[in-house]
């Protein structure tokens, strides 16, 4: 449940509401601009049981923005930054006993790209479509096929999911999924994760 959101007082009353119902719950980056780190560590005192996505779309200093200081237990860092800043990021959060994402979100030739960050052995690969290319172009999932033949790091799949994707991305065995505008502008956030959790459900039976 990815919260890209402005307002702290909003994201913190639907992570109220959707915490009984998800996994994971994202600080997105609008969020995390405005609000700072206090809006991780309020997350956790609220849901501590709760596995927290800090979205820093990391790009420099990887090593100092995955301390993890303020309670998030997974962050990321952009695959367009220097390998020297992947790797930090990565060793850093491996050392804390943490986990780093790298996100592909504006890599044209993703493959090539994660071909060579997959040495590093980072904990997941996000194939994240950006709000601005989601309103441009048509959805598609060919890479997401790509990436699952090609590498076995676990993927997370971000960027405008609705439950009608849930079938055409299952077979690709994600390991995340990443939900946000459905939920977060939904009049009902609860009855819109319920929806996604049953359409789940029907996938995998």
């Amino acid at each position: 449940m990815a919260l890209d959101l402005i307002d702290g007082k909003q994201a913190l009353s639907i992570a109220e509401i959707v915490a009984p119902y998800v996994d994971i719950m994202e600080v997105g980056t609008p969020l995390l601009k405005v609000e700072g780190i206090k809006i991780i560590e309020a997350l956790k005192k609220r849901h501590p049981n709760k596995v927290l996505l800090a979205d820093t779309k990391t790009m420099d200093v990887g090593a100092l923005e995955a301390k993890f200081d303020a309670g998030a237990d997974i962050m990321t860092v952009c695959a367009a930054a220097g390998i020297e800043t992947i790797s930090a990021a990565i060793n850093e959060a491996e050392r804390q006993g943490k986990q780093a994402m790298v996100d592909f979100i504006g890599i044209e030739d993703k493959i090539s790209r994660a071909k060579q960050i997959t040495s590093l052995k980072p904990h997941y690969f996000n194939l994240h479509t950006a709000i601005d290319i989601q309103m441009a172009k048509r959805k598609s999932f060919e890479e997401v096929g790509a990436f699952s033949k090609e590498f076995s790091v676990p993927l997370a799949i971000a960027g405008g999911l609705v439950p009608e994707d849930i079938a055409a991305l299952m077979p690709f065995n994600p390991a995340i999924l990443i939900f946000g505008g459905f939920v977060t502008s939904a009049s009902d956030p609860k009855g819109a994760v319920l929806e996604i959790n049953k359409e789940i459900d029907s996938v995998l039976s």
